[in-house]
C-alpha cells in the first residue's frame, strides 16, 4: 500500500513563465538580477498569501516542482474539481499581482502560464531521483520499481526526503503538458484536455461560475502526443490589469464569439457547450490522459481503473537484491569440466 510521500491520484501542475526576459537581460546589464530574484522568492510568497485568503483548504499543499530558467512550475495533488478550480484561480491572481508589483511599470516583461494534469501511478509515475552520485553494486539484482516505491513509501516528510532525493514525475501526461504550455500567451492561460474537463465541468455545475468562458486556441499536432493527431488546446482568459487592444478589437467585432482576423484572439463558448467534445476526445482510441480524483462531484472523475491495477502490481513487488543466494538445491560438481575434455 502506498505510504509516506507516495500518494496516488491526479496531480495538478501550474506554470508561470516570464515573457521578454531575454530582451530585458540583454538591455538591462545588471538591473535584471533583482527582478529575477523577486520572481523566484516573491512569487511563491504572494501565492501562499493568495491561497490562505481565497482557498485555505489548499494551504501548504502547493509546492515547487521545477524552476526552469524563467519558468516556475508548482504542483498539488487535487481531491475535487473545486480544488482544481481554486488552485488555478489563486495561481492566476498571483500572476496578476506579481505583474503589477514587479513588472508592468518597471520592465518590458509580462507573465504567461498554463496548467496540466498527471495521474500516478498510471499512466504516469512519481520518481525518487538520488541527489548524490554513487557507484551501484554491480552484482545487485535490484528491482528499480520496487526500490523507487520503497523510497517514496519510507519518506516521512518532504523536507527529509529532499535532503537525499529529488521528487519528479514522468509519463505521457507530463510530455503533453509541456507541449501545450508552448501555446500560452499573456491573455490566455492554457489547459490540457484533462484540466479543461475538470474546470469546465465545475464551471457548468457551479451557478456562480457559469458566466466563465472556454476558449479554443486551435487543434495542433504535438510531437509524440496522441500519435500526432491534432490535439485541442483549450484556455481560460487571464484577468489582466487592463484589456489589450486586441481583446477590445475582437470584442467589437463579434463580442468575442467570432474574433475573425484579429491576431492571437480566439473563439469562446460557454463551458456546457464544449463538454461533449471533450468527453469524445478523452474516450477516443489511444488517448493517454487520465483523471483520478476520489472526492470529485462527477462520478467519472473519481476512479481511473489502471491506477488501482498498477497500485496492486506495485504493492506486490518484492525486492530480493539483499537475499542470500540459495545454492542448496544445486551444489554443482567440484570438477565441472566435461569428461571428454583433457584436464590440465
Amino acid at each position: 500500500m502506498a505510504a509516506g510521500l507516495n500518494r496516488d491520484g491526479s496531480v495538478l501542475f501550474l506554470s508561470c513563465d516570464l515573457q521578454n526576459s531575454t530582451q530585458f537581460k540583454q538591455k538591462s546589464t545588471d538591473g535584471w538580477v533583482a527582478t529575477f530574484l523577486a520572481f523566484y522568492s516573491e512569487f511563491p510568497s504572494l501565492l501562499a498569501a493568495q491561497v490562505a485568503a481565497a482557498c485555505p483548504g489548499l494551504t501548504d499543499r502547493l509546492s515547487l516542482w521545477k524552476a526552469i530558467g524563467d519558468e516556475l512550475i508548482f504542483s498539488v495533488r487535487i481531491r475535487s474539481e473545486r480544488e482544481c478550480s481554486d488552485a488555478v484561480d489563486a495561481w492566476m491572481a498571483t500572476m496578476l499581482q506579481f505583474e503589477i508589483q514587479h513588472l508592468l511599470e518597471k520592465t518590458p516583461m509580462t507573465l504567461k502560464g498554463g496548467a496540466f494534469l498527471a495521474t500516478v501511478p498510471a499512466p504516469d509515475r512519481r520518481v525518487a531521483i538520488p541527489r548524490s552520485v554513487a557507484i551501484s553494486d554491480g552484482g545487485s539484482q535490484l528491482d528499480v520499481e520496487e526500490t523507487n516505491e520503497a523510497t517514496l513509501n519510507n519518506a516521512d516528510s518532504a523536507a527529509g526526503f529532499a535532503v537525499d532525493f529529488v521528487m519528479d514525475f514522468v509519463g505521457p501526461s507530463i510530455d503533453t503538458g509541456f507541449r501545450v504550455l508552448k501555446f500560452a500567451a499573456r491573455g490566455y492561460f492554457v489547459l490540457t484536455v484533462e484540466v479543461a474537463h475538470l474546470l469546465f465541468k465545475h464551471y457548468n455545475d457551479d451557478r456562480t461560475q457559469r458566466d466563465r468562458r472556454a476558449y479554443l486556441l486551435g487543434t495542433h499536432s504535438l510531437k509524440g502526443v496522441w500519435g500526432g493527431r491534432p490535439y485541442p488546446v483549450f484556455a481560460i482568459e487571464r484577468p489582466l490589469q487592463a484589456a489589450t487592444p486586441e481583446q477590445l478589437l475582437a470584442k467589437a467585432f463579434g463580442d468575442g464569439n467570432n474574433p475573425g482576423l484579429v491576431t492571437d484572439e480566439y473563439p469562446h463558448r460557454s463551458p456546457s457547450d464544449v463538454l461533449e467534445a471533450i468527453e469524445a476526445y478523452r474516450s477516443a482510441e489511444a488517448w493517454q490522459g487520465a483523471v483520478h480524483v476520489p472526492d470529485a462531484h462527477e462520478p467519472d472523475f473519481r476512479t481511473y481503473q489502471p491506477v488501482i491495477d498498477v497500485r496492486r502490481y506495485l504493492d506486490n513487488l518484492t525486492d530480493t537484491s539483499e537475499d542470500r543466494l540459495d545454492t542448496a538445491e544445486d551444489q554443482g560438481e567440484e570438477n565441472s569440466v566435461d569428461d571428454d575434455l583433457p584436464l590440465n
